[in-house]
């Protein structure tokens, strides 16, 4: 009887540790990167539909490479929502270091709210509060999107 409860404490001691070794191999942990809104570049108009070019800057606090496969995210200007959807990024932000890239967004500016309108359309030059936040995927095996949000004030430009 002592043989066989032995033999059950040995087994779920291995079980336990061989448990706790899985999770810790569950994939590398990446610390979120700093991800900032860059610029707001108004790139042409006209009265069906606008395209603004959105600079990106990220910064990899991690002590590897970071492979960007793709981007989720959501921008407000002054608190209205600007732009929002998925973009395939393609590159690489060295280990500690930075890196950028550019969305293209084609907006209906009737069809958004007008205050969003009204604040596009007369700034030549001004600066704006944003939010941006959403999801780096990484092209790491088993990596989960890695988070983001940041807020500051950018300059708007024609």
């Amino acid at each position: 009887m002592r043989e066989s409860m032995r033999g059950w404490g040995i087994m779920i001691t291995v079980t336990l540790l061989f448990i706790s070794g899985c999770t810790s191999i569950g994939g590398p942990v990446i610390a979120s990167p700093a991800v900032t809104l860059t610029s707001v570049k108004l790139e042409s108009a006209n009265i069906r539909s606008q395209t603004f070019l959105l600079g990106i800057g990220i910064n990899n606090p991690n002590p590897f490479p970071l492979p960007v496969k793709s981007m989720r995210y959501q921008v407000a200007l002054d608190g209205e929502k600007f732009a929002g959807g998925e973009t395939a990024a393609n590159f690489t932000v060295p280990a500690n270091g930075d890196g950028a890239f550019a969305i293209k967004v084609d907006l209906d500016l009737l069809r958004t709210s007008t205050q969003l309108a009204t604040l596009l359309q007369s700034a030549t030059t001004r600066d704006v509060n944003y939010a941006l936040d959403g999801s780096l995927t990484a092209d790491i095996p088993f990596a989960p999107p890695v988070p983001f949000a940041t807020s500051g004030v950018i300059p708007l430009q024609r």
